[in-house]
């Protein structure tokens, strides 16, 4: 009963803490994973996905906490453009296709250059 009752009371203070907003950018080469990975956190089903142009943003709510993903494309082109968002984002999302050999030269290099800007410095970053 008292377990019942702390439940019930954790609950109720849980619903009272303001929501928190939290954005994450979602990074990584072109054809990498980025959006079903993103689908995944949303628990979409998986499916046919494909190419991301520019910039999807979507809300993943998780307790208290109102998460904004920005799935950025990862063509060689609008790679630039996520440096637009580095000012935004609370931590870093770098997506690896693990599998794709043959680019791991192009994956270190958007990944030292994504380190290497001033607004990444310091935020968390999973890879």
């Amino acid at each position: 009963m008292f377990n019942l009752m702390s439940n019930c009371c954790s609950w109720v203070s849980k619903l009272q803490q303001p929501l928190r907003k939290i954005t994450v950018l979602v990074v990584g080469l072109d054809k990498a994973g980025k959006t079903s990975c993103v689908r995944g956190m949303l628990r979409v089903p998986p499916g046919d996905v494909g190419p991301t142009h520019g910039c999807v943003r979507t809300e993943l709510r998780v307790e208290n906490y109102l998460i904004n993903l920005l799935d950025m494309g990862g063509a060689p082109e609008v790679r630039g453009s996520w440096r637009e968002h580095y000012g935004e984002a609370h931590g870093i999302i770098f997506v690896v296709d693990s599998s794709d050999r043959q680019r791991m030269k192009e994956v270190r290099e958007a990944l030292v250059d994504l380190l290497k800007h001033p607004r990444v410095a310091g935020k968390p970053l999973l890879v």
